[in-house]
């Protein structure tokens, strides 16, 4: 998957207004990361919880379809964090 299919596939089931939450979660995200006392397996869940918050807050309704738009906003950004890392960063096993 490129970053044009994780563009696409975000203009598809992400409303445009829930596209900002997904930024909001990158950089959440970057911040958890760096801080010394969040668990690495703690971050996906909190980005998913700051979403629903996030996304209920933008679409200015709490709602189910507020809520599958903070998921899906949190699922995109750990995905585009995650393409962009194993793309980027050389592992040991590619150096071989």
């Amino acid at each position: 998957m490129t970053e044009t299919d994780l563009l696409t596939l975000a203009k598809q089931f992400l409303l445009d207004q829930a596209l900002i939450v997904v930024v909001a979660l990158l950089v959440l995200g970057v911040f958890l990361k760096k801080t010394p006392g969040v668990a690495d397996w703690l971050i996906p869940w909190i980005l998913t919880g700051a979403g629903i918050v996030l996304a209920c807050g933008v679409l200015r309704e709490v709602s189910v379809q507020a809520t599958i738009q903070g998921i899906l906003a949190a699922a995109v950004a750990s995905l585009g964090h995650q393409l962009w890392k194993q793309t980027t960063e050389k592992r040991k096993e590619d150096e071989k």
